[in-house]
């Protein structure tokens, strides 16, 4: 008879060895997927790059139709909006946005602040792609550094960077995401985030940038890991913000011994205060219902935005805010509104999203998430691994979701740096730029 301490022994050797196996078979089909990505990239021809001016897309015709639709948008209904429990955005929200873009929002700064950066066009592969490219210093040789970011952002996110980065002597490059202000949406479908990085590296090729770093975050931070693990030969380092790019059985393991017995995976209290309460499972649920929505049907909610400022501010224009505030259980939904708008600022809520409603491609926008989702790429990040390339990690405690050093140690081999801070959110570059741009 077998003892059962024999049996769990021989049980748990032949679970190490299928996971073994099946890590490698993974990681097989990972090179593959990527190495498809890489040869189509490869076939693209090359193209111009012509001057752009943002004004040619934030024109006065569609700020009048703007603040028209506004102004004639019906009293939204009365409902009692409960304290504790929220249904979504807040009418109250959602008039305080509207009402600033209707009578007080200077949009003429939002141009002004844009184009004191050089904007330039290029198509590559299928898409017309539109960056910010501001040349360093010759004489210190500077680092090419490419800014990423997410959804619902754009190039605005990064106004209070550039200039940093740039007196600093830095070479930077911000490419808008397709559909996401000035990039426009991709003729063809399957633009996943791997057909973005491997557009992204055409692009720093095309300038003349052999070698470079990437910093992103949100879409940004899994677009420039995914950049490190095709282009390792071209990226210098990465620094990434919203730290969760793995969603492989490590983050699982971790997350659900983690929400019970946080002492037992996290090393530190700065781990256990900045992870443990993301995985409370019920603000989980009402955090990320916008991830499952966009990912099976982002038309459905997108037509909406694109024809109403009132639909738009609703969806997008409440993450803005909501991502930046600490999302306090014990104050109301309104309350840690005000608190994200504080800390965002209410003047950027409103450039973000008149860029989306000039743009006209909220509903483009949002597609990401489907090719994300449904395409085997994203299965990738399970067991994607990148030993070589220096990367660094930004903590900031109001962001949405986190990553501890122990997952991401597992992913990246090269883990130089990794920083908590005490003030800052999803959108950092916003509200503590100072850290953000010391960090990368």
């Amino acid at each position: 008879m077998i003892c059962c301490p024999t049996l769990i022994g021989g049980v748990l050797l032949v679970v190490v060895f299928l996971v073994i196996a099946r890590s490698r078979k993974s990681a097989q089909a990972i090179k593959s997927r990527f190495d498809s990505v890489k040869d189509k990239a490869n076939s693209w021809p090359e193209t111009a790059i012509t001057e752009f001016d943002p004004r040619t897309k934030i024109r006065d015709e569609d700020i009048h139709d703007l603040k028209e639709r506004l102004r004639k948008r019906i009293v939204l209904p009365n409902l009692q909006e409960p304290e504790k429990s929220p249904y979504g955005t807040p009418a109250t929200y959602v008039n305080l946005v509207a009402d600033h873009l209707t009578d007080s929002f200077d949009f003429g700064m939002v141009t002004e602040v844009l184009c004191q950066f050089k904007h330039f066009k290029t198509v590559i592969g299928d898409l017309n792609l539109h960056f910010i490219h501001m040349v360093g210093s010759k004489e210190k040789k500077s680092t090419p550094i490419l800014l990423l970011h997410g959804w619902p952002s754009s190039v605005w996110e990064f106004h209070k960077s550039i200039p940093i980065l740039h007196k600093q002597g830095y070479t930077v490059v911000v490419p808008s995401l397709p559909a996401h202000g000035f990039t426009e949406p991709p003729t063809v479908t399957g633009t996943t985030p791997a057909i973005m990085g491997a557009s992204y590296n055409r692009l720093m090729q095309k300038l003349g940038y052999k070698k470079y770093v990437i910093h992103g975050g949100d879409w940004g931070a899994i677009i420039g890991t995914i950049m490190t693990y095709m282009y390792p030969e071209n990226v210098l380092g990465l620094h990434n913000t919203m730290n969760h790019v793995s969603f492989g059985w490590r983050t699982v393991l971790q997350s659900l011994i983690g929400s019970v017995f946080p002492s037992l995976v996290y090393t530190t209290k700065q781990e256990i205060a900045f992870a443990h309460p993301m995985f409370d499972m019920s603000r989980m649920y009402r955090q990320f219902a916008y991830f499952h929505a966009q990912s099976v049907m982002p038309d459905s909610y997108g037509f909406g935005m694109v024809d109403s400022p009132t639909g738009l501010i609703g969806w997008i224009g409440t993450t803005y805010a909501i991502a930046s505030s600490a999302r306090d259980s014990s104050k109301s939904i309104m309350d840690n509104l005000r608190d994200g708008i504080d800390a965002f600022g209410l003047d950027n809520i409103c450039a973000n999203t008149a860029i989306f409603w000039c743009a006209k491609s909220a509903q483009a926008s949002m597609r990401i998430y489907y090719e994300f989702y449904w395409n085997d790429i994203s299965t990738s990040l399970k067991c994607l691994k990148i030993p070589n390339v220096p990367v660094a990690m930004s903590n900031f405690p109001n962001e949405i979701i986190h990553q501890t050093k122990f997952v991401s140690g597992g992913i990246f081999g090269n883990l130089k740096q990794y920083n908590y801070h005490k003030r800052g959110g999803h959108f950092s570059h916003i509200d503590n730029t100072e850290a953000v741009v010391e960090d990368l």
